[in-house]
């Protein structure tokens, strides 16, 4: 009778260690899957992709092996969006650093271990903003209208309020249309 009992004992012990590790097997699954899935997007360029993948998947789990994760998706992310800017690419970069402003990265509770905070993506994305206003500039005093438009049009995609290029805009396709009434 004692051995039964102690077999009994011996077995549920056995059960409760499973039940105990088996979360943390599913954790591990979790942030490697989310880890792989997240460093696809991000070789495809697919940044606002990997973020809310992990954005969700941490708000979803709260495991803290996805905080180290999270976080080096959204400094790779910023890295993409810096060299695209070194590269004078003011339209792409101005996108990449608006995903990393808008998917909320920065208000987690390990902002504090980031590179960047919502003033840095702020100066970056006016930085391309401008950027774009003043290329766009140029070619507006040469003549180019379409282009001009076009390159503002480019800027709009990562700074949807900006009253200046707005009005550059409507400027160069009233001045456009009436070029092309008088021919």
């Amino acid at each position: 009778m004692f051995l039964c009992t102690s077999l009994v004992l011996v077995s549920s012990s056995c059960s409760f260690i499973q039940r105990v590790t088996e979360p943390a097997a599913h954790e591990k699954t979790v942030i490697d899957d989310t880890a792989k899935k997240a460093q696809a997007h991000i070789a495809l360029g697919e940044y606002a992709k990997a973020l809310k993948l992990y954005s969700s998947s941490y708000d979803k789990y709260h495991y803290e092996g996805m905080r180290s994760g999270y976080a080096r998706a959204g400094e790779q992310t910023r890295a993409a969006a810096d060299a695209t800017y070194q590269k004078r690419d003011f339209a792409d970069a101005g996108i990449i650093y608006m995903i990393l402003f808008e998917c909320g990265i920065t208000t987690r509770d390990f902002a504090r271990s980031l590179s960047f905070n919502d003033d840095y993506l702020s100066s970056q994305i006016g930085l391309c903003s401008k950027a774009l206003l003043e290329a766009g500039l140029t070619k507006y005093r040469d003549g180019k209208l379409e282009d001009a438009i076009s390159v503002w049009k480019k800027a709009l995609a990562f700074d949807q309020g900006n009253k200046d290029i707005k009005s550059a805009i409507d400027t160069a396709t009233t001045q456009l249309q009436n070029l092309k009434n008088i021919k």
